[in-house]
This record gives C-alpha cells, structure tokens and sequence, in this order.
C-alpha cells in the first residue's frame, strides 16, 4: 500500500497546482473596499495573457514534498507539460522508484498524464503512464481561483509585499476548505498563490506570462487509468 500511495500522490500533483474550490459565503467583518474589484482586475488580465511559466512546489507534511517547473496555458482548455521532482518526504523513496526522478506531467484538456518509470510499468502490462481526470468541480487555472476569491465574504487585503523583486499586493481568503493567498503586482497579474489545508500546502510562482506551452498526448497503449493502477508486491 506504501507504494501504491507514493504513485497516487506524485499522479495528484498536476491537479493541486490548478484547483481552488468553492468561496467562503460569509462575511467575517474585515475591511473588503476594493478587494473584489483588484481580484476582478487581475483575473481579466490572466484570462487575457491564456498563460505563463510556473514553478511550483507541493508538501503534504511528513509524507511528500515536490517541486515542478514548466509553462501552462488555460486559455481554450489546459495544456502544458511540467517536469516535477520529488524533494523529500517518507514515501519519497518509493515515489522515486516508481515514478522516476525527475517525472512529467503533461496536460489536456480533458485530463493530465504523467510518465512513470520502468519498474512502474512492469507492474502495468508495460504502460509507462497515468492517466487522471479532473475533478469536475476545480477550477483549471489561476483566473478561475481569482474569480472565486473575489467573491468570497472573507478575502481580504493583507498588505503590501515583495516577491521575487516584484511589488505586490497580497490578498487572503477561503476557498472551500483551504485557505488561498495571491500575489498581484502593479500590472494586475498573478505572481504568486499559495493554497493551505491541513498538512497539505501548495506554492506556485508565475511569470512570462503569454509563454508558449504545449503537450503530446501519450499513446493509448501507453497508458492506464489512476483508477486502474496494480499496486506492487
């Protein structure tokens, strides 16, 4: 079951990068002037830009750590292709050895996929990759999570803050049951949208916004379902 776990969470990595969730409904009584018309702001020029490079990292506490880098576009449906490392934690070893080190995500609109190694495959009938559908609930991209937290009653401006040399504003609220925070720079774009619940926590950085970003379809008889997957042993 070890490894069976370490294979799901490196597949569930693609999906947590893009994933906001339902806003918070209630009003805590902070002072919200402005907030919802930056957030508006910011997503009408990340749905215009259609995408950008990212570097993003996941942790889930004691049990996985990731780093993954590449370029995402959402405009029209997802598509991009992210190499992803493990950084660190106890199924690290396990995900490395099944997953390989670094491994690929590739996304589309319809689902994402990412290549696993050799020792994977033999365990699969000599498929080399997972095949993972969205949730049909998530957003799929950060202008979706823009427009949730603009209409959350408990977003709110935290202050002015630097990222990476660039001056932002920073914003928090709630989103379904993760608490989500943005970067906005002087441009009204995305730099920076972390996502917290429980042990799990989710940064991601973007920049060159408009980059190109593209993915290749694994073959068909290179693939199986995540659902599908034989554990080991």
């Amino acid at each position: 079951m070890r490894h069976v776990r370490g294979t799901v969470a490196l597949a569930a990595v693609g999906v947590l990068l893009a994933g906001c969730g339902a806003g918070h409904e209630g009003h805590d009584g902070r002072d919200r002037q402005g907030v919802p018309q930056a957030l508006r702001a910011a997503r009408a020029k990340v749905t215009a830009a259609g995408s950008a490079r990212i570097e993003a990292t996941t942790d889930t506490g004691d049990r996985l750590r990731t780093r993954s880098s590449g370029a995402l576009r959402w405009s029209g449906g997802v598509e991009g292709t992210l190499t992803v490392r493990v950084t660190g934690g106890e199924l690290a070893a396990s995900t490395r050895a099944l997953g390989g080190d670094p491994s690929q995500t590739r996304f589309l609109p319809d689902a994402y996929y990412t290549r696993m190694s050799e020792r994977f495959a033999r365990l699969q009938d000599g498929r080399h990759w997972i095949r993972h559908t969205y949730d049909e609930r998530s957003d799929l991209g950060p202008a979706d999570c823009l427009k949730t937290l603009a209409a959350a009653g408990d977003t709110h401006r935290v202050g002015r803050e630097t990222v990476r040399g660039v001056r932002t504003t920073h914003y928090r609220g709630t989103a379904g049951k993760q608490r989500v925070d943005v970067w906005i720079d002087a441009r009204d774009l995305l730099v920076r949208r972390t996502q917290q619940a429980g042990d799990f926590r989710s940064t991601v950085h973007y920049r060159d916004y408009g980059a190109r970003a593209r993915a290749e379809r694994p073959p068909g008889h290179d693939t199986v379902d995540l659902t599908d997957v034989r554990a080991e042993g």
